[in-house]
């Protein structure tokens, strides 16, 4: 209920005269926070709250700075101190609250790199580096601290040897505004850290740790004792990082590093954490948020900060119960991810159906923005819950007014809350939970001594068919708390009972008992996850949200490939900026062995006898000749390693061949064509994508003509080859190729073969009857063995005709022969030397001279010509001047002309004739 406010005197003005304290958050002008880049600005506060009728006037110290909103929220451009006041009227009485002095701070944004870019060191194993917080900018002339993350150094100086994330917080001593500068620091060939150790600790001394991203944790004894509110906070590691019951904090290692925050333990979600979002810097602070009841008895939202830089790098509370917003609060908070840099914080006023939504930036946290709840709070609070992205939100309400679970869709860029639908229960509800997808939502309700848990789909957002989908996954004895989803991944949902040695858990959560396509649904059992001896569980389970891992940078062998060419290369230099100097492959006909090696990397099997290709170089390629599986590895080598070797990668490969897409298609009279690939690979799975759009392997193309690819795609490997073609749409002879060719009638050794190009293989080809026609007569090939003038037609399906012809012209070589010896002795045998040639040919299929014989010169040893002639004959008898020579052998030379080829000018043929008697 609101409070009443009551005052000690009244004036005739109705005007109180007791000033009041302003409370006052993110008075600093940051790097994050500043006129040009900033949307959160100084936060102002008060303490009272007041009804809803009431009216506000800030002052924030500067000319024309006013506001009439009930939280106060100013961004300032210039630092100083600035007289801030305000007044609120309410029921006829107005308050006064100020002039108050707020000292607004700035400091010069530091870097710790060459700019304010240079945020990432790569250096060498044993190499140590120096950073230094005033490197690159001036130290200030006032008094500033220096605090360094992660181990809380207050040098200007520090030296690192280790990887990770480190910076520098500047604070002015005077107004307590600070300034960062990170440096990450990675270590050449170090491993990105492996799945981290997350916990719970909750109820009485119970401890579980998950670890390496199980969901199934281990069991243990932990300090803390709680019966209700309890969160926890880990890293992008999933590494537990700090735990709290709003009271009582301890580190990761269980040892209790703060107390005498001023969270109640007994309400159900009291207390929660979120990343004090940094701005400049690592993430060291987080706020913890919890709830403190005032004299009225109405619980008021406060924040205390936990700093990782603390206790030499241990943490501890750095800020304690700083007061946040007076507005009287139901006894649970609500935390979300935004899928940004920020986060949310929702409550809900008591006996209000408002919800206060806080924005949780690297600017601080803003003023809340309001939404409308469907119900009110009446009374004692059950549980709310987001889904893990943020987008859905379940709210459970106790009655009166009735027992039921709303359901909002939750804006995580604006933080406004819509009401999606109502679900009704028939007893009371306590926890709320979400499948991890987010579809399906579970509801632990109790009545008397027994408890029940309830499935909903909410898939739809038609509530009667959320209603249908309503299901009972379990009813059991006991009392039934907190629904949790395991942080690893949310596939098993934990359920807390109070005073119980075990957890309940929900197994395949995402599966809906009214699906009947399924065989394996959402299932639940009891004793799920028994606890360490001598610990239980109380009703609460660790409020937290689930924070995105730290991409990882590690190279990996990228692979490309056009048909059966296939290119490898590493995705990124090993060690940034420093370049790999050399790259080692390997091509191994093998798969992957199941079991990673003493290095952790994965390996081929059997390699020493399934070694195929050894390259080295920036890229390598590769032509497979076969289909199969393949295993692929790289060794890198730069200025800090040698060999590193990266995980081996497995690849089917399917080669893409035949793959026959004919280079043209020409269609007569016709308005359109089928076309596509004649041959295509003996693939499993693979598509076609033609430049028009369409994705099947024969597409209809209309006129005009013109030019379309195909691109096959092989769907496992992305592997794919284009080939284009050209469709012409004719009645032009002319459009279709052919090409006149020669051949030689005299002796003709082989059949000459004619080519139609293009010939499409949707048209009928038919030859004109001929007796040099061997073969081909209804095919492109025309194969022939004589020359001659060749007809063709061309015809399609409907009838269209083209007709042309092929000529092919009669031309020979020239042929010339030479005895290599003769007998000039008179017997009427061999007695004279004549080269034949082709001249009238007897047993040419047509008769024609091809060889014209110019001359015929002989000479002796020395050189001496004792013969020549210039026609009609060309022969010699043995004789120089009338007697015979001797017997010897004699050189010749004829020369001689082709007939067919007069291009081709005069030849000689030189040679050696020997004379015999």
């Amino acid at each position: 209920m609101y409070r009443t406010l009551l005052f000690l005197f009244l004036s005739l003005t109705a005007f109180a005269q007791v000033p009041r304290t302003i409370e006052v958050r993110n008075n600093c002008i940051t790097q994050c926070n500043n006129c040009t880049d900033a949307p959160a600005g100084t936060v102002f506060e008060i303490r009272d709250h007041y009804p809803s009728l009431a009216t506000y006037l800030w002052d924030f110290g500067e000319a024309g700075a006013t506001s009439t909103a009930r939280t106060g929220v100013y961004q300032y451009c210039n630092p100083g101190v600035k007289r801030v006041s305000l007044q609120v009227t309410s029921g006829g009485v107005t308050t006064v609250y100020g002039p108050q002095d707020v000292k607004i701070g700035a400091l010069p944004d530091f870097i710790l790199g060459k700019d304010s870019n240079d945020t990432t060191l790569m250096i060498c194993k044993g190499d140590p580096v120096v950073l230094n917080a005033f490197g690159s900018v001036s130290k200030p002339a006032f008094p500033v601290g220096v605090s360094w993350f992660p181990k809380g150094q207050t040098t200007d100086t520090i030296r690192v040897s280790e990887s990770g994330c480190y910076s520098v917080v500047v604070t002015d001593l005077s107004s307590g505004c600070a300034a960062e500068a990170k440096m990450e620091v990675k270590i050449c060939g170090e491993q990105p850290k492996a799945g981290g150790e997350d916990g719970w600790n909750f109820g009485t001394n119970a401890s579980l740790k998950f670890t390496g991203g199980s969901s199934t944790p281990s069991a243990g004894r932990g300090p803390m004792t709680t019966p209700e509110g309890v969160a926890k906070m880990t890293d992008e590691n999933n590494d537990l990082i700090f735990y709290t019951n709003g009271s009582r904090v301890y580190a990761k290692d269980n040892s209790l590093v703060a107390q005498g925050l001023n969270g109640d333990t007994t309400q159900i979600q009291g207390v929660a954490i979120l990343p004090k979002t940094t701005c400049k810097g690592c993430q060291a602070e987080y706020y913890i948020f919890t709830m403190r009841k005032n004299a009225a008895g109405e619980n008021q939202v406060y924040y205390s900060i936990y700093d990782r830089k603390l206790n030499g790098g241990k943490g501890g509370v750095s800020i304690k119960n700083q007061f946040l917003s007076p507005a009287p609060s139901a006894e649970r908070f609500g935390v979300a991810v935004s899928g940004g840099d920020y986060y949310w914080l929702q409550t809900q006023d008591a006996d209000s159906t408002i919800l206060r939504t806080f924005k949780v930036s690297k600017a601080g946290i803003g003023a809340p923005i309001e939404s409308v709840a469907n119900s009110p709070v009446k009374g004692p609070s059950a549980s709310s819950h987001f889904s893990r992205d943020g987008k859905v939100l379940a709210i459970a309400y106790v009655s009166p007014p009735s027992n039921q679970v709303d359901i909002y869709d939750f804006d995580v860029a604006t933080g406004k809350t819509t009401f999606r639908y109502r679900i009704p229960l028939a007893n009371s509800p306590y926890g709320v939970e979400f499948s991890a997808d987010g579809k399906i939502v579970y509801a632990s309700t109790n009545v008397g001594p027994n408890a029940q848990i309830w499935q909903y789909s909410i898939a739809s957002k038609d509530s009667s068919a959320m209603q249908r989908s309503q299901s009972l996954l379990w009813s059991g004895p006991g009392k039934i708390g907190a629904l949790q989803g395991d942080p690893s991944s949310g596939s098993i949902i934990y359920a807390a009972f109070q005073g119980s040695s075990s957890l309940g858990k929900i197994v395949n959560p995402d599966i809906s008992l009214k699906d009947s396509t399924r065989t394996i649904r959402a299932s639940f059992v009891r004793n799920g996850l028994n606890l360490a001896a001598g610990t239980t569980s109380g009703l609460g389970l660790p409020l937290s949200i689930v924070l995105t891992p730290k991409p990882n940078s590690t190279p990996s062998i990228q692979q490309s490939c056009d048909g059966t060419t296939y290119h490898f290369k590493v995705s990124q230099d090993l060690c940034d900026p420093i370049k790999n100097d050399r790259l080692d492959w390997k091509i191994y006909q093998s798969t992957l062995d199941p079991t990673r090696n003493a290095d952790g990397l994965l390996v081929p099997l059997n390699p020493a006898g399934t070694l195929l290709y050894s390259y080295t170089g920036t890229e390598m390629t590769y032509d497979f000749k076969k289909a199969g599986d393949y295993v692929v590895t790289v060794a890198i080598s730069n200025a800090c390693l040698t060999n590193y070797m990266l995980d081996a990668y497995a690849y089917h490969v399917e080669l893409l061949d035949p793959f026959v897409l004919p280079a043209s298609y020409t269609f007569i009279c016709k308005e359109e064509g089928q076309i596509g690939p004649t041959s295509v690979p003996p693939v499993a799975a693979f598509t076609y994508q033609w430049s028009t759009g369409e994705s099947t392997r024969f597409i209809t193309v209309p006129k005009p003509s013109g030019n379309y690819t195909l691109e096959i795609k092989e769907d496992a490997s992305g592997c794919s080859i284009k080939k284009e073609t050209q469709v012409n749409f004719t009645t032009n002879p002319l459009a279709v190729k052919k090409t006149d060719g020669i051949i030689c009638n005299d002796k003709p050794l082989s059949p000459y073969l004619v080519t139609l190009v293009p010939s499409p293989a949707n048209l009928q080809v038919s030859w004109q009857a001929n007796p040099g026609i061997v073969s081909g007569w209804n095919s492109k090939e025309l194969q022939i063995n004589r020359s001659g003038i060749y007809p063709f037609t061309l015809r399609d399906s409907d009838g269209c005709e083209l007709q042309d012809s092929v000529k092919i012209e009669d031309k020979c070589d020239a042929v010339l022969i030479a005895p290599t010896v003769f007998t000039p002795n008179g017997d009427g045998q061999n007695d004279v030397f004549e080269p034949s040639y082709n001249w009238n040919e007897p047993n040419a299929t047509y008769p024609k001279s091809r060889t014209q014989v110019i001359s015929l010169e002989i000479y002796n040893r020395w050189g001496e010509q004792l013969y020549r002639t210039k026609g009609p004959v060309f022969s010699w008898d043995g004789t120089y001047n009338g007697a015979k020579v001797p017997q010897e052998t004699y050189a010749y030379i004829i020369r001689y002309q082709a007939i067919d080829y007069p291009e081709k000018g005069v030849q000689e043929k030189r040679g050696a004739v020997v004379v015999v008697y």
